[in-house]
């Protein structure tokens, strides 16, 4: 940690010698390229979100949750602050107890999706944002064909000629002041020049957590390069590294959160993840005379992960990971035709992801002593996804358009391997490919200046990912087949005296072959496909309110009606992990001393397991912060989460056995920031 530390140092004085505070041309325009299709944001047929660097920043954030928790329809979970993440967008967590289902991931045009289907969330880090688009529902199929979202990252342009360096540095409680403080340590510079720029950046941060064993810790280190050649062509050159460990605390009873909230059962059994991710990638962007946009991007990447699991005598073992793999995108566009009347766009996009992935496991973790630790499997996963898609929009007078596309996706996969019974071994080579058509269509009306209306239809899928393959009761190969979703929406957005903004929308989707979790006799979790669907429907409001120029007020919240299938064991029965009602309220001033914030956020009832016999009560939390600006650009914040102390589980175990559904969050924490840029 000390050598990273050191280069962190290094590079920011290194920043501060060369600033040059006069150039203050920025080389790029910052393009929020929300959707994939170039599009007025009155005219964009679906359910889009903008988060800026301020909301992404604020709260003393690890990581994405409280940015992305502020959006209807989605529920991102961490156990602990920075700790393990789930993301599911208009979806249930039956389906993702970790990491990220049904939800590409895009870096500044760059595919961070693996062709397994999972998205390393953890990558991200709010330091490095600048803004973030999430598209979810129908309209997210158009970026590869998962049904859930697109969530799209931007990092921040450079200034021409010019040098920018920043520091972060955080502390905070953890809530339980016998492990002791968080903290973090980030900084950066960027060198402008007169075509491109460098940017160079490192991470640090470490958390002891509210539980006993909660912790968390990384350091991650990234480099940006770009260049603009004299025939208008934008290069970019990205890399950087990650170094993370975070602990698996296990759920724990009611009776439990009552008395010993801090309890933690995989501290028996070091259950813990820890990852190492290197990626690099090459981006090209042009613009031809003849009015052809193209973009094409490859990235490579290289992972291990090691992983002690358990949290009981029956639901334990030892997981070790290597991948490496690739993802390539490129799209080109242009508009054929623009008359008085009607405008015609077209818009073509090839994406290849390619990831091999060796897993090992065993019963215990292997040491240099004699004893022998049994082997339960020894599996490389080939994993292929291939998708092109053309687009087709008609433009009538900027107040009508309509969308239409038509999608192929094919995915393959080879798994290859021994499987081991009472350390017997038994080969296993199994291959499943998939090819899935992919229609759209899409439709919005700007009935009169402010006021839009918005349809689309689309098919999606989601594959089983790497984590999915094994069945941990008998190490035998689950053999899942993939999801296959159709989806709905119809929306409305107002606009009222430039100070009010409205958005509605009503969605509904059905999922086949849908894969959840399901809970072994050992108390292992394992998934399997559930025959008669899933139906998946809801409303999501959004009001927006400028109060002055140095106020607004915002309001949010969604309404889920996600069940079981007619022809399933639980017909009817609500799919847990997704609260019945959520929403919540922001106000945030903004002034020339600094910033104030107060954000609230409401969590309904959720159904904790198929039957819909236990539910976990609703409950609410308050955040608040207050920002102040000081000389030499210095900005201090303070601020404090879960104002009200509310008891809650942040992360609930679904359908744990023994009562285990809970992970308790963290009581009332309080926290100082300090930024300083130049």
């Amino acid at each position: 940690m000390g050598k990273y530390i050191f280069a962190l140092a290094v590079i920011f004085t290194s920043g501060l010698c060369s600033s040059n505070p006069f150039a203050q041309t920025v080389l790029e325009a910052v393009q929020i390229e929300a959707y994939r299709l170039n599009t007025p944001e009155s005219l964009i047929p679906g359910a889009i979100h903008i988060v800026d660097s301020t909301e992404l920043r604020s709260f003393a954030a690890s990581d994405l949750s409280n940015a992305l928790n502020g959006i209807p329809g989605v529920k991102m979970e961490t156990r602990g602050d920075g700790g393990s993440r789930r993301l599911h967008v208009r979806g249930s967590a039956l389906r993702s107890p970790y990491s990220v289902r049904n939800t590409m991931l895009f870096y500044d045009g760059f595919v961070l999706t693996e062709a397994d289907g999972n998205s390393p969330l953890e990558w991200i880090d709010p330091d490095l944002v600048q803004s973030l688009s999430l598209v979810s529902g129908p309209a997210a199929a158009s970026f590869g064909g998962a049904y859930g979202g697109a969530l799209n990252i931007y990092t921040p342009s450079f200034t021409k000629s010019q040098t920018h360096a920043w520091a972060h540095t955080q502390a905070g409680t953890s809530g339980n002041p016998l492990l002791g403080m968080n903290t973090r340590i980030a900084s950066g510079v960027d060198f402008g020049f007169e075509n491109g720029g460098v940017s160079i950046s490192a991470i640090a941060t470490d958390n002891p957590g509210y539980r006993t064993w909660e912790w968390n810790n990384k350091t991650q280190l990234n480099l940006r390069f770009k260049y603009y050649d004299k025939k208008g062509g934008n290069h970019t050159i990205m890399a950087g590294h990650f170094d993370g460990e975070w602990a698996l605390p296990g759920a724990i009873k009611q009776s439990q959160v009552d008395t010993l909230p801090t309890a933690s059962p995989g501290e028996d059994f070091n259950a813990h993840v820890a990852r190492i991710r290197n990626i690099a990638g090459y981006k090209y962007q042009r613009v031809f005379d003849r009015g052809w946009k193209l973009s094409a991007s490859l990235l490579g990447r290289k992972t291990s992960k090691r992983n002690p699991y358990g949290t009981s005598q029956f639901y334990r073992g030892y997981k070790e990971e290597s991948g490496s793999g690739y993802s390539l995108l490129a799209s080109a566009g242009k508009k054929l035709h623009e008359g008085l009347v009607w405008s015609f766009d077209f818009e073509m996009t090839v994406m290849h992801l390619k990831d091999l992935i060796q897993i090992t496991e065993w019963d215990n973790e292997p040491t240099d002593l004699s004893v022998i630790s049994p082997m339960r499997y020894d599996l490389a996963l080939n994993a292929e996804q291939s998708f092109i898609s053309t687009s087709w929009v008609g433009t009538r007078k900027d107040n009508f358009r309509i969308e239409a596309q038509i999608g192929l996706s094919n995915r393959s996969r080879d798994i290859s391997g021994m499987l081991y019974t009472e350390n017997i071994p038994t080969l296993h080579e199994s291959k499943t490919n998939h090819n899935t058509i992919l229609p759209r269509i899409g439709v919005s009306w700007e009935v009169m200046r402010g006021y839009s209306l918005f349809a689309q239809a689309s098919s999606g899928f989601s594959d089983p990912t790497a984590f999915e393959i094994v069945n941990p009761e008998d190490g035998q190969i689950s053999d899942l087949d993939s999801e296959s979703a159709f989806g709905m929406e119809i929306g409305a957005r107002t606009q009222l005296f430039d100070k009010a903004k409205i958005s509605f929308t009503a969605y509904r989707s059905s999922v086949n072959s849908a894969i959840l979790q399901v809970v072994q006799d050992n108390d292992a979790i394992a998934f399997a496909n559930i025959d008669g669907g899933l139906m998946m429907g809801g409303f999501e409001l959004e009001i927006s309110y400028k109060i002055s120029d140095k106020m607004n007020f915002r309001a949010y919240g969604s309404k889920t009606l996600h069940e079981f299938g007619e022809d399933t064991d639980h017909s009817g029965n609500a799919l847990p992990g997704s609260p019945l009602n959520s929403g919540g309220l922001q106000i945030n001033s903004r002034q020339s001393w600094g910033n104030a914030s107060l954000h609230s956020r409401y969590i309904g009832e959720t159904p904790l397991n198929n039957e819909g016999s236990i539910m976990m009560d609703a409950y609410h939390v308050l955040d608040a912060s207050l920002s102040v600006n000081f000389p030499f650009d210095i900005v201090v914040e303070l601020g404090a989460r879960n104002l009200l102390d509310t008891e809650y589980s942040a992360w609930p175990q679904l359908n744990g056995v023994y009562g285990k559904f809970y992970n308790p969050a963290p009581p009332r924490t309080a926290y100082i920031s300090l930024r300083w840029s130049i």
